[in-house]
């Protein structure tokens, strides 16, 4: 637990009642409000301005449910097929909306000046998220379409606990002991990669949407949806944004997406079929084979898991090459789960029959990204750890018995003359060594041995000199 308000020393903060977490129910409801009636609103909108539609109000509003569910994964079984491609786009907006309700609850305990529970907190939010998915799911079926109960559960839960967990972080608890310490180390480089994966398939998706602007604009026309229609459309489609971010993803590592059964888009080749249409879609490649150099677009999560990799620096941790190889392995693992998941999301189907397989393939692509981030992060480290062994100082092994070499290196002057003068501080004479026994020939003048006095010195000027 963290504290919010300062206390005297020894003071023990008040203990968390349930009455404390008893607003977290609220803050879930105003969650699931805070999205549900825009997208609502939004559906009412379309339905007013279709002038031939048929539907009943409380049809428009149960489609509106329908989106919301799907965006939390929960396919929707519709007749002859099934929506299961979750718009990401509602998603992230239900993970920002349940953050915000946290904050503001968290904003509360501070005004009270209460600690913030994390895990009794996060179980009671994110269970009445769910709790209110799966009632929303039973309320809205019809003989039309229907959600799964048991998937808006899961979804539901899953939200409210990452939203929770992004407006609670202040306050997140250490990792429990249990967890490994490479698995632990692991977790903020795979956090970091997933980021920057996906960043990297927006900017693919951007970069084609660029590209196929022509082919956009012509499917937009061509289904004349006015001034209403097109903003409704629009707004569509970049909810779908995100979603297709992921299959750009699953195209730069490898494995690539398919559009429909039969079909495929990936750096080696496109082939497709007739599409839906969603003027979005313009923005694909045009069928055919591509040339050999896009396969180097695979590079680009090998980077990135060499870029995660460099965040474990060995001054922080203390880690040697071995345990950094190690946690090198648990980023791609993380990574190719998270991506897995991501795409499991992202894929399914629009309808039935050719429309029932879109999307990357959740396995193929998370062991595809997997296998990458982990060859990334291992030849940063490899590379690291030569580059460190070549820069390296070495010491000679043939030294006298008893003398070591200056801190700063054989050859560093500022290191001997450092020496020098503590030795003259210390009041030991500069002809004496360690033991104070004199550094020239004992049993002579410091002048008959060549290498010292003034004599040697003035020997080795004069050979110097010389040219």
């Amino acid at each position: 637990m963290s504290t919010l308000v300062d206390r005297p020393a020894g003071t023990p903060p008040p203990p968390t009642s349930p009455a404390d977490l008893l607003p977290l129910l609220t803050a879930a409801v105003r969650a699931v409000l805070t999205l549900l009636l825009p997208v609502a609103v939004l559906t009412l909108v379309a339905w007013l301005g279709a002038v031939r539609s048929t539907s009943s109000l409380a049809a428009v509003v149960r489609v509106g449910a329908d989106v919301w569910l799907l965006g939390h994964g929960a396919p929707v079984a519709v007749v002859g097929g099934a929506l299961s491609v979750a718009p990401l786009g509602v998603t992230l907006l239900a993970v920002a909306s349940a953050a915000r309700a946290v904050r503001m609850w968290v904003r509360d305990q501070a005004d009270a000046e209460r600690d913030v529970p994390f895990w009794p907190g996060a179980a009671v939010f994110a269970g009445g998220y769910g709790v209110l998915a799966l009632l929303l799911a039973l309320v809205t079926r019809s003989g039309v379409a229907a959600a799964g109960p048991l998937h808006a559960l899961l979804g539901g839960l899953a939200v409210g606990a990452v939203g929770f967990a992004v407006g609670a972080r202040a306050h997140r608890p250490a990792l429990p002991a249990r967890v490994p310490a490479v698995v632990a180390a692991a977790l903020r480089p795979a956090l970091a990669c997933t980021a920057a994966l996906l960043a990297l398939g927006s900017l693919v998706v951007a970069v084609a949407l660029v590209h196929g602007r022509a082919d956009v604009l012509l499917l937009h026309r061509s289904l004349e949806p006015g001034w209403l229609g097109g903003t409704l459309l629009t707004l569509a489609q970049l909810l779908l944004l995100p979603t297709l971010a992921v299959w750009a993803l699953a195209w730069v590592a490898g494995p690539g997406f398919a559009v429909g059964t039969a079909t495929s888009v990936a750096p080696g080749g496109t082939t497709l079929e007739t599409l839906p249409a969603v003027p979005v879609l313009g923005a694909l490649p045009p069928p055919g084979a591509t040339p050999a150099a896009t396969w180097l677009v695979v590079v680009l999560p090998v980077l990135a898991g060499a870029a995660a990799a460099l965040l474990l620096r060995r001054p922080r941790t203390g880690a040697g090459p071995g345990r950094r190889l190690a946690v090198a392995g648990a980023t791609g693992a993380l990574t190719g789960l998270a991506v897995a998941v991501l795409a499991a999301l992202a894929s399914g189907a629009l309808g039935r029959d050719r429309m029932s397989e879109l999307g990357p393939d959740p396995l193929l692509t998370g062991l595809a990204v997997a296998g990458e981030v982990a060859a990334g992060g291992a030849l940063a480290v490899l590379l690291q750890r030569a580059w460190t062994a070549r820069r390296g100082t070495r010491v000679p092994a043939d030294l006298p018995a008893g003398l070591a070499a200056p801190a700063g290196g054989f050859l560093n002057p500022a290191a001997q003359r450092g020496g020098s003068g503590s030795r003259r501080r210390s009041g030991e004479s500069p002809r004496e060594g360690a033991a104070g026994e004199p550094t020239g020939n004992p049993g002579g003048s410091p002048g008959d041995e060549p290498g010292t006095g003034r004599r040697g010195r003035r020997k080795r000027s004069e050979r110097r000199s010389r040219p």
